[in-house]
């Protein structure tokens, strides 16, 4: 029963990330007509933009890997999800260091603390991810069962996190007055974000 469960929540918080992306992909067209009021961004800003959107997606992918093995079982599954954890880990501190490498000038920029904001929440959520996968290690039957729920529900809670950061994303392309906010408006990596 609570591995049925765990496979319902999987499918619907997969499905719910596919949904955002569609949902993002519908408000895209404010974007060109809202970057005319507001500075345009520098190269550079354009290339922070990218980085943080290009980090926040392979983050998304990880952590839905992740969401995956658990419904997939198996006697290896407790090293599958190690070896996707390493993976989330090292995509997480990517995302880190995209969205603190804030271009010189542009550090006050309201969209800025905005996805940094977003991206903390998300780093946050990650030990409990971590340690959920952690504990996995060594169970078995019912134990087992409850300690894949657990991952799960974690990796849920992780991706609803990152979600709010394609949010934040999504939120300042639409910002015309922001010049970050026109950044992530015209980095081409950001269109599947936004």
């Amino acid at each position: 029963m609570r591995k049925f469960i765990v496979l319902v929540a999987a499918a619907a918080l997969l499905t719910g990330c596919g949904g955002s992306a569609t949902t993002s992909s519908s408000t895209s067209s404010p974007s060109p007509s809202a970057s005319t009021s507001g500075a345009a961004p520098s190269a550079e800003q354009t290339a922070w933009a990218g980085g943080v959107c290009t980090a926040t997606a392979t983050l998304k992918k990880n952590v839905q890997g992740l969401a995956s093995a658990v419904t997939s079982g198996g006697s290896d599954v407790s090293a599958a999800l190690s070896a996707q954890m390493a993976t989330v880990k090292a995509s997480a501190t990517a995302l880190t260091t995209a969205v603190t490498a804030v271009p010189a000038g542009s550090e006050s920029d309201p969209e800025a603390a905005a996805v940094k904001a977003s991206a903390s929440k998300f780093t946050a959520s990650l030990s409990t991810l971590e340690s959920s996968v952690t504990s996995l290690g060594g169970t078995s039957g019912m134990s087992k069962v409850t300690a894949l729920a657990s991952v799960g529900g974690a990796a849920a809670d992780s991706l609803s996190k990152l979600g709010a950061t394609a949010a934040a994303i999504k939120t300042a392309a639409v910002d015309g007055k922001s010049t970050l906010g026109q950044a992530f408006a015209t980095a081409p990596s950001c269109s599947s974000l936004r």
